[in-house]
């Protein structure tokens, strides 16, 4: 038994992912080739985000927090109206214009001086180009590849995201340590800047995905073979606006009558403070690390601890639970992740760092992968668009709240020095530790109100989802339709939604409204 679940295993891990990328067309090859070039861009660029605020435009903590989360919602309230447009303008069309909007935009952030310039890019470009760009991706794969596959293909998906995200790391670090004064001996310019070394970074990742997309072609969504497909608006078409906005009503009445979608989107909301211990990575461990271990500290090192291990334990967690529903796999990883903050809170020494990360990681590769999918089952055919957006919506609205608890815990329980973070390159830190010392916290930062207080609001996702369990755990089992219907009773008990988990098929019977939405499952 043990021989026959090793090979098992193995084919799960390696020769069924070798497999598909064997006999996949190009377009799933350029998919992942955009998700690694545009994961870089987003997490290079986060990582430094509220740095390049304090460090090149002089606010503070409170106010690099809120822009952060303000950045965030701008791409949640844009997500939404993109959502449509995706499902309307097709695929190449959204990848196109999204990364050339974002290349524009990631330029003006390298060599702009002016925080009035920089404020309207953050807040009305760049956020548009993330929320058009980001859902497609996940569109194209559903398209592209047959119901079988796609697990392992969404686990593709998310181990190039996170080599992106290892190869951040390492290069925020490189860029940020390796060259102190930036790429210019000419200390006005912007390029003397680490920071905006890293950002420029991002710049030519844009650059290139702008080219790949350039190759892409549009997918036909893999629905009911006819009616119902998504309608590609040309700019000679008669009506097409017409067209456009019939289509994004029926589309929205569609969803809103669809009870896969209110278990989604309650799904959504309550993940929202898990999900929000990722952008504290992003917006406040950056900002300690400095000020508690030194300038020389190797935040980007450390958060690619993260990435690392995600590369290497999606595979093995994806094969040992094929038949594991992803509601009980997002619940299960939630409570893993939720308490890692508390172990940073214990003990603010280097390990302590790596011990959070390691923690938060084990049990992101159980659940995240799993979100992808998940979102994807709960989406029915044609209407991709507005559950991707929904799907990470979640992500980027939690940098609302995040920004504003990161600035503020950091301004009081963290605080810059007056003279700055690091006033001269690889000396000493703003709280007087020597840049060099490392593995003992600085006299002025409390780490251990500050990630406390983190972890508190990180827990509450996973007790969300433990008191209404009962009624979301069904969520995610098929395709967000409905196969048939009974006939008992002559139609007046409800109709039957079937679903392959597993390789089971389960049989949902929806009750009447007087029996008050009550659902039972069958396999």
């Amino acid at each position: 038994k043990a021989w026959r679940a090793s090979g098992t295993m193995w084919e799960s891990v390696v020769r069924r992912p070798l497999r598909l990328l064997k006999t996949a067309p190009r377009e799933l090859w350029l998919v992942y080739v955009l998700k690694a070039l545009d994961s870089y861009g987003y997490f290079a660029l986060s990582e430094v985000f509220t740095m390049l605020l304090s460090d090149e435009f002089g606010v503070s903590d409170t106010v690099a927090g809120a822009v952060y989360g303000g950045w965030g919602t701008a791409i949640t309230l844009y997500g939404i109206l993109t959502g449509t447009l995706i499902d309307a303008m097709g695929v190449r069309t959204s990848l196109v214009a999204s990364y050339a909007l974002q290349t524009a935009s990631r330029l003006v952030l390298v060599y702009t001086r002016s925080i009035s310039l920089a404020y309207a890019v953050i807040f009305f470009v760049q956020p548009l180009a993330s929320s058009w760009g980001a859902p497609v991706l996940t569109i194209a794969i559903k398209r592209l590849v047959r119901d079988a596959d796609r697990t392992v293909s969404f686990g593709l998906f998310y181990a190039m995201m996170n080599v992106a995200a290892l190869l951040s790391g390492f290069a925020i670090d490189a860029l940020r340590l390796g060259l102190p004064r930036g790429i210019s001996s000419d200390e006005s310019s912007p390029l003397a800047s680490p920071v905006r070394v890293v950002v420029l970074s991002t710049v030519a990742t844009s650059l290139g995905a702008l080219c790949v997309s350039w190759r892409f072609r549009d997918l036909p969504h893999r629905g009911d073979g006819g009616g119902g497909g998504v309608t590609v608006v040309t700019a000679g078409g008669v009506g097409a606006v017409s067209a456009w906005r019939t289509q994004c009503a029926e589309n929205a009445r569609g969803v809103l009558r669809n009870r896969r979608f209110w278990q989604f989107l309650a799904m959504a909301v309550f993940t929202l403070n898990l999900k929000q211990i990722f952008r504290h990575m992003d917006a406040t461990f950056p900002k300690y690390a400095v000020r508690a271990f030194g300038c020389d500290a190797p935040f980007g090192s450390i958060y690619a601890i993260n990435p690392a291990m995600i590369i290497l334990g999606v595979p093995v967690v994806a094969a040992a639970t094929p038949n594991v529903r992803h509601f009980d796999m997002i619940f299960r990883g939630g409570w893993i992740t939720a308490l890692s903050p508390f172990i940073l809170a214990w003990s603010q020494t280097y390990a302590g760092a790596c011990a959070f990360v390691t923690v938060l990681s084990l049990g992101e590769m159980v659940w995240s992968p799993r979100w992808y999918d998940y979102t994807m089952a709960c989406a029915p055919p044609g209407k991709e668009g507005v559950f991707g957006a929904l799907a990470l919506a979640p992500v980027f609205a939690a940098k609302l709240p995040t920004g504003l608890l990161g600035g503020y815990l950091l301004q009081t329980h963290c605080p810059a020095a007056p003279g700055g973070d690091c006033p001269a390159p690889g000396r000493a830190t703003a709280n007087g530790v020597d840049g060099g010392d490392g593995g003992e916290v600085g006299t002025r930062c409390d780490g251990r109100a500050l990630w406390g207080t983190i972890g508190l609001v990180t827990l509450t996702s996973p007790v969300l989802i433990a008191v209404f369990h009962r009624w979301l755990r069904d969520s995610g089992d098929g395709d967000g339709e409905t196969d048939g219907e009974t006939g008992g009773g002559g139609g007046d008990d409800g109709f039957v939604r079937r679903a392959v988990v597993g390789g089971k098929t389960y049989e949902r019977l929806e009750r009447a409204e007087e029996d008050g939405g009550r659902t039972a499952w069958g396999g």
